[in-house]
């Protein structure tokens, strides 16, 4: 388990119209139908050849966060329920705003176990009678709040579930129906120095207290593939937002390698720190380093499906608890060595010498809920007429299928996305099985539109000297492989792709995004925009 850092701060520091598309880069083995898709007429019955979207399919293509820290977690809220013994109301309530902002369906709240385990489930599930909250679940045994999240600048009316959930040392159960117990909770590691029957029976408890089992920070050297499919977690993360952050600070925990401080990221953050009329948009504080993100635990679940499925999702991690000491100031670590930095980054300076909480342009807290939880989500395909007190469990189903994507928000909404096979009588979903010579298909992103939030328009994406650009690659993981294949590229928005399955192994799909209609927002830091970033990922379909 992980806290921000004090440091964390310093990292900081540190759409999409169509484009021309060119031709596919095919390997001569695979054989690939492809079309451009009329955008106009995508959600109608005039579909290009290929399957209906997934809409037509019967599927509503959800929301969710699976790894998201509350007051009740002993670091988190400026970590006040351990210093005091009480739980912050108002990290609460700015809680629940960020939820209910980001447009989240589901929220898998994942709090320490040492300040969790006494709390009663309502409390752990943010209820609130007075704003008309409604629980999910027997009497006196609720699993589940349904918040009505009203309209807002950053999202519209709607209903959200909150569930209750822990992370302990890489085993973070989410969507619980009871406690687990204590013995799991506070020594619930799975990393490969327990033993396996111990790692199982910790994966085996969550499991019947109703949980889906994720692995956290998959990034780290301490937790292997075999550990990861023998110890039988349902899902692992493939990308961490804490992990993140330390690429910049140039330390993780359980990473091995020498510390590399990127210096000049970490000075970037003076640029969110002064008037806001020149600050980029503090909400897209993450590009600084999106395009550094590690990849261990993206190659790590590559080298997992070539074993078995563990579903791929996104750890949020957020715990509204970054602050800084007077690093800068007398008798702090860094005293007199900032003066000769004053002039060119005074709002950081200041900053470090007087320590305290970072406040963006914006006046929020750099790390607030509200600005986080935007930043990326799950994508779990499930019934469209899913009723709202069967989603935490509907939801869950879908993830450990593997029936789900992972998007990074911050970059842009992709709409009218997919990847599905054709079976007999009709298609196989992303975490189904097919037998070789199957027909895969692939529909690339029709736009990228900007969220209610943010600052930026789709007029920004149709900039003919800074156009936006995708491209969609479609990995191979053999059965027993070390690595994935690059087996095929297709470029551009609004393109649907087919291929014949020959060989057995899994096949998933990976867009990558150049954001260029994020330039203006960024501002002096407009070059990020520059940066190819990793967009969305599906899960996996298997052949054999």
């Amino acid at each position: 388990m992980m806290n921000w850092p004090k440091l964390g701060v310093l990292v900081a520091l540190a759409a999409c119209s169509k484009q021309a598309s060119p031709p596919l880069d095919v390997p001569a083995d695979v054989a690939v139908d492809s079309a451009p898709l009329d955008v106009a007429t995508d959600t109608g019955p005039q579909l290009p050849p290929g399957p209906p979207l997934p809409s037509a399919r019967g599927w509503h293509v959800g929301k969710t966060v699976v790894h998201i820290h509350s007051a009740y977690s002993h670091d988190a809220c400026d970590g006040e329920v351990s210093k005091t013994g009480n739980v912050n109301s108002q990290c609460l309530a700015q809680l629940r705003d960020g939820l209910c902002g980001s447009g989240l369906e589901v929220a898998y709240l994942t709090d320490h176990p040492s300040t969790m385990n006494d709390r009663t489930f309502p409390q752990l599930l943010l209820f609130d009678a007075a704003q008309g909250d409604a629980l999910i679940g027997p009497s006196g045994a609720p699993y589940g709040n349904v918040i009505q999240c009203p309209a807002s600048a950053t999202a519209t009316a709607h209903e959200l579930v909150v569930t209750a959930g822990f992370e302990a040392t890489h085993l973070m159960p989410v969507g619980l129906h009871a406690h687990v117990t204590q013995a799991a909770m506070e020594g619930g590691s799975l990393a490969d120095a327990v033993t396996l029957s111990d790692a199982r029976a910790r994966v085996d408890m969550a499991h019947a207290a109703g949980a889906l089992v994720v692995n956290a920070h998959s990034e780290q050297d301490e937790i292997g593939v075999q550990r990861l499919v023998d110890a039988g977690v349902d899902a692992m993360e493939i990308y961490n937002i804490h992990a993140n952050f330390n690429t910049i600070l140039g330390k993780s925990s359980g990473v091995s390698g020498a510390p590399k401080l990127n210096l000049a990221r970490i000075f970037e953050l003076e640029n969110f720190l002064g008037d806001p009329a020149a600050s980029p948009d503090p909400d897209l504080l993450l590009m600084v380093m999106l395009d550094l993100q590690p990849e261990a635990a993206y190659v790590k679940w590559q080298q997992v499906l070539a074993i078995k499925h563990v579903t791929g999702v996104l750890g949020n991690d957020v715990h509204q608890d970054v602050t800084l000491d007077a690093y800068c100031g007398p008798g702090g670590q860094f005293a007199g060595a900032c003066d000769g930095f004053k002039d060119q980054y005074p709002h950081l300076v200041a900053l470090l010498t007087n320590g305290g909480t970072p406040i963006l342009a914006d006046g929020a807290r750099i790390d607030s809920y509200p600005r986080m939880l935007k930043a990326l989500s799950d994508r779990p395909l499930v019934a469209a007429a899913t009723a709202t007190a069967e989603r935490p469990d509907v939801f869950k189903d879908a993830l450990k299928a593997g029936r789900s994507w992972i998007v990074f928000d911050l970059l842009g909404e992709p709409t009218d996305y997919d990847f599905v096979g054709e079976k007999p009588g009709g298609y196989a979903e992303m975490g189904e099985t097919l037998p070789v010579g199957s027909k895969l298909w692939l529909r690339t992103p029709s736009s990228c539109t900007p969220a209610r939030w943010a600052h930026w328009t789709l007029a920004d994406t149709q900039n003919a000297a800074d156009l936006t650009t995708i491209r969609t690659i479609v990995w191979y993981i053999a059965p027993g492989a070390t690595q994935a294949e690059n087996v095929l590229e297709v470029p551009g928005f609004a393109v649907a792709a087919s291929w014949v399955a020959t060989k057995p192994g899994r096949y998933h799909l990976e867009t990558r995004i150049v954001p260029r209609h994020l330039r203006a927002p960024l501002k002096a830091l407009g070059d990020h925009a520059d940066a190819e970033q990793r967009w969305l990922v599906s899960n996996p379909i298997a052949i054999q």
